[in-house]
């Protein structure tokens, strides 16, 4: 099951949080520094000890922190210490949290993972995510992870690498929740049951045929409050803001303001369902 951290914070909270890593920092120093300058046997097992239980308290704390926390902490430390902190974090979390920070702050912290630790960090990601970093890593890095892929990620990759950057192709997501037309709500509840979590920003079910096209878009809300042996097609919209990869993506983004959109399908010139587009 998939770990549960904090949400982004306002910018009061995130101030707090980096006061709080810099404090922790500032300590580890100074107590590092008494312990140095001490005469005492066993003087190397007590620093280390002592510089150990420091880094696995602020470990801690960072493992509570949303993603975009954390990326704002990195971004605002000096080189020293922003890279300290990183070498905190779970290695588990470096692909999404690579994601958030500022391009010259992601490119001080790739020089300095090697390339296994890139290919593990890159394969955390969806393809989506994967063609946003994909500019910043190494050429071997990509060919590796894209070795890795299975062939529907692979031809999820090469399409979103293939759209311009300003295109709604190049931000749109695949992990999304579809369903057809001819099943029970009942059904469907216990299809989303299986999941450990729905991916962000699910406030849609797409509705799909055979071949994958689109054929409405079903409310999770409509979905909650209509009996379960009601069938989907009976509550489904038909009428919905439907994007292809090509349009631009500040439009679209004027679109969703417009009609206050958490997310929409996106579809190619047959209709068929490619992925979404979300508010994130």
């Amino acid at each position: 099951m998939a770990e549960v951290h904090e949400t982004p914070h306002h910018s009061d909270d995130v101030q707090q949080h980096l006061r709080e890593v810099q404090a922790a920092l500032a300590r580890h120093k100074v107590v590092e520094e008494l312990v140095h300058r001490q005469e005492m046997p066993k003087h190397e097992l007590v620093e280390n000890l002592v510089h150990k239980q420091h880094l696995a308290e602020l470990a801690t704390r960072l493992d509570k922190l949303h993603p975009a926390d954390i990326a704002y902490i990195l971004e605002a430390l000096p080189l020293d210490e922003r890279l300290e902190v990183w070498d905190l974090v779970k290695a588990e979390r470096d692909g999404e949290i690579l994601l958030e920070v500022s391009d010259a702050v992601r490119e001080s912290l790739i020089e300095t993972m090697d390339q296994a630790e890139l290919v593990a960090a890159a394969e955390q990601l969806d393809a989506d995510e994967l063609a946003d970093l994909a500019p910043d890593l190494p050429k071997q890095v990509m060919e590796d992870v894209y070795l890795g892929l299975d062939a529907e990620a692979r031809e999820q990759l090469r399409a979103a690498m293939s759209y311009p950057e300003d295109s709604v192709g190049a931000l749109m997501d695949f992990d999304m929740v579809t369903v057809r037309e001819d099943v029970s709500l009942e059904a469907v509840l216990r299809y989303l049951r299986r999941f450990d979590e729905l991916p962000d920003h699910t406030d849609l079910l797409f509705v799909i045929d055979r071949k994958e096209r689109l054929r409405g878009v079903l409310p999770v809300g409509r979905l909650l409050i209509n009996d379960p042996e009601v069938v989907v097609s009976d509550i489904m919209l038909t009428e919905h803001l439907t994007l292809e990869p090509g349009d631009s993506a500040d439009e679209a983004a004027m679109a969703f303001e417009r009609y206050d959109l958490v997310s929409a399908p996106v579809v190619d010139s047959h209709h068929r369902l490619l992925g979404r587009l979300t508010v994130a």
